[in-house]
């Protein structure tokens, strides 16, 4: 496939997934909004608590039903998105059966917390009418550093397989990287990705006694040891750099500002839909347009502040091992392996990119150490 042909078909999964995005987005809202203005969440509230007087069974069962009913409504959407479309793109190697049964799986995982959190925030409600929303923020706060703590033994190995790194020589140099950075894991893992994908991807995750490498195999079968040591050492720039308390501690400020927003929202406006108050569980699709709102807003913020630390964590890697023809190699992998655009629109970089796009990596890595970067040879881009 010559490069113009790969640099087309990038392009094109791209807009077609900023497509679904934009209709997954519009189709949650019109969702939200017809319960809310329809009047259906309060009769579904009202005949719920005709059968039951227990508030925690009124809250859990009001989320199941309006969850299986918006999955019932977005399915078509993922099943294009999480399927059809990787097919059509040659990305997927699921079957519809193996991809149906990880979205259930994500789904009954996702609701088991999503409740969860939501009979706590409506406790809060009920007890604390008003500094819930500062309580809700700290509640969400511990979830996110124990959820970043938890995922790797509990969660990631319920899709994906975990076994020890092969490859004795590789795992060596990997963890004679880390102690190069006093910085310890409890063991480097391989995992089946090419099971579900024909992407890659390497990460350090977890923390404390849980941080660990993990290698998917779609990337050891086809990378070098010196480009998957620059993907590992981005990696560990993010932890020398205190990146995930970063970006917690951002999530925290707008989780605060989203919670203050809503408890305004639903002090002013939950009575008008024939609510009793923001603490009735039928005033929920107006806390999470809300929310939602919120988030949407504060986007291009997001991606712009994450930008900054993906820039912080390359220019860590380079100087870590100082072989910046290996990092603008595996960039350039990176990319056309999983679709990238190399050169975006700026606008849509700006507002919807959490990292910045590869030509811009690869062209910084070469600007950062010109000295060390030797090759003679163009490296082979997107086109």
């Amino acid at each position: 496939m010559s490069g113009e042909t790969e640099s087309e078909k990038a392009k094109a999964y791209n807009r077609a997934k900023r497509v679904l995005f934009l209709i997954e987005l519009g189709v949650g809202f019109l969702y939200l909004v017809v319960l809310l203005f329809s009047g259906v969440s309060v009769v579904i509230t009202q005949k719920l608590e005709t059968a039951t007087y227990n508030v925690w069974f009124v809250i859990l069962l009001y989320l199941l039903i309006i969850g299986v009913a918006y999955d019932l409504v977005a399915f078509p959407i993922d099943l294009y998105g999480g399927f059809v479309l990787e097919h059509k793109f040659g990305q997927s190697t699921q079957s519809l059966r193996a991809w149906a049964w990880d979205r259930l799986k994500s789904a009954g995982i996702g609701f088991a917390i999503g409740a969860s959190l939501a009979e706590g925030l409506y406790w809060f409600l009920r007890r604390y009418p008003t500094n819930w929303w500062l309580i809700a923020a700290a509640m969400f706060i511990a979830v996110a550093v124990i959820m970043a703590n938890l995922a790797p033994v509990v969660l990631m190995p319920l899709f994906y397989k975990f076994t020890p790194l092969r490859n004795e020589e590789l795992k060596k140099r990997l963890l004679a990287l880390f102690e190069k950075a006093n910085t310890k894991v409890r063991g480097v893992y391989e995992m089946d990705m090419s099971r579900k994908t024909h992407a890659a991807n390497a990460a350090l995750v977890g923390l404390g006694n849980t941080r660990r490498i993990v290698l998917a195999d779609t990337v050891l079968e086809r990378y070098e040891p010196d480009e998957i040591e620059a993907i590992l050492a981005h990696e560990l720039g993010h932890h020398e750099n205190w990146d995930i308390w970063k970006g917690i501690l951002f999530q925290s400020v707008l989780s605060t500002v989203s919670f203050y927003l809503a408890h305004v929202i639903l002090g002013t406006y939950s009575f008008s839909f024939g609510m009793r108050g923001p603490s009735d569980i039928a005033a929920f699709p107006l806390l999470m347009v809300t929310i939602a709102a919120v988030s949407l807003f504060f986007l291009p913020a997001v991606n712009g502040f994450t930008r900054r630390l993906e820039r912080r964590a390359d220019a860590f890697a380079l100087t870590l091992t100082r072989n910046p023809e290996a990092f603008v190699s595996m960039i350039s992998k990176l990319g056309r392996q999983n679709l990238a655009e190399f050169e975006p629109n700026p606008i849509l970089e700006f507002l919807l990119f959490s990292h910045p796009s590869i030509g811009k990596r690869m062209q910084r890595a070469r600007e950062l150490f010109p000295e060390d970067f030797r090759g003679t040879e163009k490296v082979e881009k997107e086109g």
